[in-house]
């Protein structure tokens, strides 16, 4: 053992020698040259040896070489060189130094011969706006730098210039963009063969869609997340999987799955060798079982793993502040749940402490909330009004963002496939234009064929060459006719497509005409304010939410529950998030009649108790 530490030591002193060795005879080299070239191949190859050895000098080399090759008019050498002297800038933290060297390059642009070189180049700007929170510049840079790698075939640049942009669209709120961007990203790194960023891709996206209520495809998402895990067999991406699985099912209040989950990532985590790593997924591991042990409403366990989180913390002092702020959720979840109101306000008083950066929108909403609550249990009503005025705010913003997001998503969905149906539309008539040059084609062919036929047989018997003529012109004609049939029965179901897709196209304008213009938001609106007396007016309130809920309906048939019409009204006021009261008044009815038909409902489909009817039914 001793000889091989030993063996690997004189190793790296030597490769150390060699590369210093190195470095001074090109240093040598350098000085004796007088010939342009000459010194920009000794400078490059200096210059690449001092990036891979972090040679103190070579911020002054480099320097050297950019302005070489640029008094010498070789303006892509000097930019994708200048790159290292930009991120050795950046490393030191000075930005604006950085940002000049970047303008200096981007004055050269139409001197540029590679498109790749704009790239680079850009890519590092979008950095430096990203840096500076300036998003809506970053966005730009990422979007054209991909755009230029992606006609130069450098697909690993491509891939990383889509993956920045689509976290910057993420932060921009800016769901539709965000998506394309690191799905588009996943593609490329998936071609690549690059297992880790394709996965890191996916991890972004998965929580994208849970972040904005696709938690189906979120599930889906980290599924995929999963098997290239297991693929490379890494522990560590295997075991966060399986939490990211877990959250998204706890959502969902599947807590039979979301335990299959929870007990899959303690074993995974026994295969994490680094201990540092190994170490912070059990502090997420104890995070996790407090939140499950939350959820099924069983504070003994929640004790218990309360304490076990606290632990760990203290033990772990890389625990990120989110960790933090997650175990003074759950301490105030905790007292609130045994009545200990003094202890819970003190927990979410600190959560939402001015100097705390949450980060999380949806946990400050529900801290606001649950403090808002805490102090009403202490009569504590003018303190706890502003609470629940932030979280009233926080929660209609997130409501509107999560449905605006939606209906854009599903826009999108839409438009990707009418832009299918031209393609297949265009496709198809290429086909016939193909199929009627064939038929041209047999035609002459058959036309030859029977010219020969008569020339060679009128030699034999006159008679007999009629009669076989007229039997194979009969043939052909019965051939011809159906050809032909076919090729009209195949144009009409052409031309009937395109009466489908001209209606498609005008109930997509009428939908951008009611919706783009009046928000989608405002159609919900309107659909609660609906009085539904009579059967009139259930019909005109059925019509305009199946315009916002074209398959709420047909969703509910096919459970197989024979539900009533008055059930299937209750059940549509509770996907639009009324109350009793709302409910109530809309129906002109008693609040009482409404839980009396609620309880009904829920004993008829065997829903559970303290979870959504809806919810179970949509998830059954």
């Amino acid at each position: 053992m001793i000889r091989i530490v030993s063996f690997l030591a004189l190793f790296f002193i030597g490769i150390s020698i060699f590369g210093q060795n190195k470095a001074e005879e090109l240093l040598k080299k350098l000085d004796k040259s007088t010939e342009v070239d000459d010194r920009i191949a000794y400078l490059d190859t200096l210059t690449n040896l001092m990036v891979r050895k972090n040679h103190p000098k070579k911020l002054e080399y480099l320097q050297k070489y950019v302005a070489l090759t640029t008094k010498e008019g070789e303006f892509d050498l000097a930019a994708n060189k200048s790159r290292f002297i930009i991120q050795e800038y950046i490393n030191k933290g000075e930005s604006e130094a950085a940002f000049k060297e970047i303008k200096n390059q981007l004055n050269n642009v139409s001197k540029f011969k590679k498109k790749n070189s704009e790239a680079h180049i850009l890519l590092k700007r979008a950095a430096y706006y990203y840096n500076k929170e300036q998003l809506d510049s970053a966005a730009i840079d990422y979007d054209r730098s991909g755009d230029l790698f992606l006609e130069s075939k450098d697909s690993i640049f491509t891939a990383d210039s889509r993956f920045f942009a689509g976290q910057v669209y993420f932060d921009l709120n800016n769901f539709i963009n965000s998506v394309k961007r690191f799905e588009e990203a996943y593609e490329l790194y998936n071609k690549l063969g690059d297992a880790s960023y394709a996965n890191y891709a996916l991890n972004e996206l998965s929580s994208l869609y849970g972040k904005n209520g696709f938690h189906d495809k979120a599930i889906y998402e980290r599924k995929r997340i999963l098997a290239g895990a297991k693929k490379v067999n890494d522990p560590v991406a295997i075991s966060y999987a399986y939490s990211h699985l877990f959250t998204s099912h706890i959502k969902k209040n599947k807590f039979d799955m979301a335990r299959k989950y929870l007990d899959s990532m303690h074993t995974a985590s026994k295969s994490i060798k680094n201990e540092m790593r190994r170490n912070g997924f059990n502090l997420h591991l104890a995070k996790m079982n407090t939140k499950y042990y939350l959820k099924a409403n069983n504070l003994d366990s929640v004790a218990k793993y309360l304490k076990d989180f606290e632990q760990k913390l203290k033990l772990n002092e890389r625990g990120d502040q989110f960790h933090k702020n997650s175990f003074l959720s759950y301490s105030g979840q905790y007292y609130k749940a045994k009545s200990d109101y003094s202890t819970a306000e003190n927990y979410y008083k600190k959560l939402l402490d001015k100097n705390n950066k949450l980060g999380d929108v949806k946990m400050i909403m529900e801290a606001n909330k649950q403090l808002s609550e805490v102090l009403a249990a202490q009569n504590k009503l003018e303190e706890s009004y502003p609470y629940l005025k932030a979280y009233s705010i926080a929660k209609d913003s997130e409501e509107k963002r999560i449905t605006t997001n939606t209906f854009l998503y599903y826009q999108s969905e839409f438009e990707t496939q009418r832009k299918d149906n031209e393609i297949f539309k265009n496709e198809t008539e290429i086909t016939l234009l193909e199929k009627d040059k064939e038929i041209g084609e047999a035609k002459r062919k058959v036309l030859w064929i029977i010219l020969i036929a008569v020339l060679i047989l009128s030699a034999v018997a006159i008679y007999l060459i009629w009669l076989r003529g007229n039997i194979k012109r009969k043939a052909l004609a019965k051939k011809l006719a159906k050809n032909q049939k076919d090729l009209e029965d195949f144009t009409n179901q052409l031309l009937e497509k395109s009466k489908v897709q001209e209606s498609l196209t005008l109930e997509l304008e009428k939908l951008k005409e009611e919706i783009g213009n009046q928000k989608s938001i405002e159609k919900i609106r309107d659909l609660t304010a609906t009085k539904i007396l009579t059967s009139d007016d259930w019909y005109i309130f059925k019509e305009k939410f199946t315009k916002v809920h074209p398959t709420f309906f047909i969703g509910l048939k096919n459970k197989g529950y024979n539900l009533t019409k008055s059930e299937e009204r209750l059940l549509a006021m509770e996907k639009l998030y009324l109350d009793t009261k709302q409910i109530a008044t809309m129906l002109a009815i008693s609040d009482d009649s409404v839980v009396r038909s609620r309880s009904r409902l829920r004993k008829k489909v065997n829903a559970p108790k303290g979870s959504s009817i809806l919810e179970y039914l949509e998830a059954s």
